[in-house]
């Protein structure tokens, strides 16, 4: 029985290492955490925290993308409070809470594109259209031109498996004779 076919390569480059790295994403967050510090209290670069939560959304999922993307939303108030709140507390706590809900909405539709973009590729993966079929032995030819037997198949490329039996007709017509010399089947002789 040969191996499966290799997954298809995907489709973008930040699905590729280092992208889908969480720990890699980490340090990105942290590398612009320590840029925002280190531009002062005049330019802000809150922008920049998408970059590593969206990816950290796409790649690691949605939890650990709302985790990091909280925890920036600290840091954040953190380097406001170092370099002087340039406005009320109040207003600056609102401030974190709408960037937080900005974060938080980003990386929700970010995580979200990813399951559907996942679910579309296992959906493309499985059978569809038109299958190429010897008319005499049932094989299937891939893509590639080489002939596989149809369970080997259909059970590479979905999740399809299969177990085998006789139909009542292909009984008949391959046994037939058999289950005529059954002695099950012989009525006794009439006495």
């Amino acid at each position: 029985m040969s191996e499966h076919p290799p997954p298809p390569p995907t489709e973008y480059f930040f699905e590729r290492h280092p992208w889908n790295n969480q720990w890699i994403l980490f340090a990105i967050a942290l590398v612009v955490s320590c840029f925002d510090y280190l531009a002062g209290p005049i330019v802000f670069f809150p922008i920049l925290f998408v970059i590593p939560v969206a990816l950290m959304a796409w790649n690691c999922g949605l939890r650990t993308a709302l985790v990091l993307g909280a925890i920036l939303c600290v840091i954040r108030f953190s380097i406001q409070y170092a370099w002087g709140i340039p406005y009320t507390l109040p207003v600056a706590i609102i401030n974190a809470g709408v960037r937080l809900a900005v974060l938080f909405i980003i990386t929700f539709l970010c995580g979200k594109l990813s399951e559907q973009t996942q679910a579309l590729r296992a959906r493309v993966r499985t059978l569809e259209g038109l299958l190429p079929t010897c008319a005499f032995c049932k094989d299937i030819r891939d893509e590639t031109g080489n002939w596989h037997q149809i369970e080997e198949y259909v059970a590479s490329r979905s999740e399809a498996r299969f177990t085998h039996g006789i139909c009542p007709n292909c009984v008949t017509k391959h046994y037939g004779d058999i289950l005529n010399k059954n002695p099950k089947n012989i009525e006794p002789p009439a006495a």
